[in-house]
């Protein structure tokens, strides 16, 4: 969608000569009428009202939108506070149990034709940007798997709650988001940064143990096989071949623990990227995540030095591998 297509949509309140195209949205969404297979990638509505239901939520729901263009109804979001859910609504009264007060977004609905081009985000905003007291929940039918709806929550900020399955026997994932509090944000940012340091100087302290240690047998090698070490032939080709073992031993031990190391790294990375992602909606900066989406920026995910550093015991544990076998054939 271009910046001129978007400005002409506007977020209203639904009225009743909305409610039509409320309806045919719905249906159009409706599991019953696409294709289970690529469901969950375009995302789909299980529960449906009829145009009475909609009808009564015009005047029920505290938060009922439309996004419209001229007198197009590109999309819809129905959402209402847990003093308005109904007797049997028995997934969101177990909620409640759980969170107290919430609001809950019953359902957000987008034409096919403006798919994936921000309709939803913009809906979902609306209603953030003005609710700010009891967490937001949406409870999303997870059968077929909703990859489309994980995809779209996670990108605004909403965190898997928990999984149930309620009496009609569909799983839901329920998706929580809590208005992001500044003061909490800076006491994690500093965490999570402190954590990803840490787990980068693990990570290079392991590579520097790993050398001293490669270098150490090596050496020791390099005795037992020389002449004063060779007093005994046997004895020597014994020991060398210890060594190398232990060689070897150590250097697959090394890459395998530098290998999670990294992936431990990455995922502090990750944490740090998605607190300054919470932290830029309150003026902050990013610094940690600058520049990662743009184009040619991809080695920023992940850094080619950590790629050398798993890499470099593996190599060096084949060496110790070589060494064994000319030990043996010999």
């Amino acid at each position: 969608m271009s910046a001129s297509t978007t400005e002409q949509i506007e977020i209203v309140r639904a009225a009743p000569k909305h409610v039509p195209q409320i309806v045919a949205l719905a249906q159009s969404r409706s599991l019953k009428h696409i294709d289970p297979a690529v469901a969950g990638q375009d995302g789909f509505l299980v529960s449906g009202y009829t145009a009475e239901g909609y009808q009564a939520r015009l005047v029920s729901a505290e938060h009922f939108y439309v996004a419209v263009k001229g007198s197009d109804v590109l999309g819809f979001l129905l959402a209402y506070s847990d003093d308005q859910i109904e007797p049997d609504e028995w997934l969101n009264h177990r909620i409640k149990t759980t969170l107290g007060s919430f609001l809950v977004i019953k359902q957000v609905c987008v034409a096919v034709d403006v798919a994936r081009q921000g309709v939803a985000s913009r809906l979902y905003h609306h209603v953030l940007e003005q609710w700010t007291s009891n967490p937001v929940i949406a409870a999303v039918v997870n059968e077929p798997p909703n990859e489309a709806s994980a995809r779209f929550h996670r990108k605004l900020g909403f965190e898997e709650l928990t999984r149930l399955r309620p009496p009609d026997g569909r799983s839901r994932v329920v998706w929580v988001w809590r208005k992001p509090r500044e003061s909490m944000l800076q006491a994690q940012y500093g965490i999570a940064v402190d954590l990803y340091k840490h787990e980068d100087l693990i990570n290079w302290n392991k590579l520097n143990n790993f050398l001293y240690i490669t270098a150490g047998l090596a050496a020791t090698l390099a005795f037992t096989l020389g002449k004063e070490g060779a007093k005994s032939e046997v004895v020597a080709q014994g020991v060398a071949v210890i060594i190398t073992v232990i060689g070897f031993a150590s250097a697959a031990a090394f890459a395998v623990m530098l290998r999670f190391g990294r992936r431990y790294l990455q995922a502090r990375k990750g944490a740090v990227v998605e607190l300054e992602e919470h932290m830029a909606w309150h003026g902050g900066q990013r610094i940690v995540g600058r520049q990662v989406s743009e184009p040619g920026s991809a080695w920023l995910h992940s850094s080619p030095t950590g790629a050398v550093m798993v890499l470099l015991p593996a190599f060096v544990a084949l060496g110790w591998l070589a060494m064994l076998a000319v030990l043996l054939v010999n």
